[in-house]
């Protein structure tokens, strides 16, 4: 949710409940006031009972009301039931932020792990521009190359011929 695009509802305010029950919304304690508008899009006026008899006799009296248990049962307003079980369960939300549970060793070994990459980094770009430099360097030398080439082969052909002049040379002068 883009809790800048959600704004603060009257609605969040506390409300009159049937036999006083506490509303979901107003049990959660928040470190920042600005989560508070995603959890009421989320809960609602979602009401908190102490058991099955309760969240029935609430649930379905008069006005229709969205209930839990303590034990986890849901009654929802269509009139459905889900949840509950023999096993409750535990660890699906932290009233932690996730930052404060990060160890400060874990914090510092990100650090330095950082500034490791970042020496790479440096380094492999350094890398990257000395090799950029050395092809342009030997793309420049690319047509000397070939002229020294094209000499050479010149040069080969002239000394050939040299030589089989001198070898007829030989022959004519015994």
């Amino acid at each position: 949710m883009v809790l800048e695009k959600m704004s603060q509802d009257s609605r969040m305010n506390k409300i009159s409940t049937p036999e006083n029950v506490p509303r979901l919304f107003d049990l959660i304690k928040f470190k920042d006031s600005r989560f508070a508008p995603a959890f009421y899009k989320a809960l609602h006026n979602t009401l908190v009972a102490t058991d099955l008899d309760q969240a029935n006799r609430i649930a379905y009296g008069a006005t229709r009301w969205r209930v839990v248990t303590l034990a986890g049962q849901t009654f929802e307003t269509s009139g459905t039931m889900s949840g509950g079980g023999n096993q409750p369960q535990r660890g699906g939300m932290s009233s932690r932020f996730a930052a404060e549970a990060v160890r400060p060793e874990v914090v510092q070994q990100y650090e330095r792990d950082s500034a490791e990459a970042l020496k790479n980094l440096e380094q492999a770009t350094q890398e990257a521009k000395q090799a950029e430099v050395e092809l342009e360097r030997l793309k420049r030398s690319g047509p000397e190359l070939d002229m020294s080439y094209q000499k050479l082969g010149l040069e080969i052909e002239t000394g050939k011929r040299s030589i089989s002049e001198a070898e007829k040379r030989v022959r004519d002068s015994k």
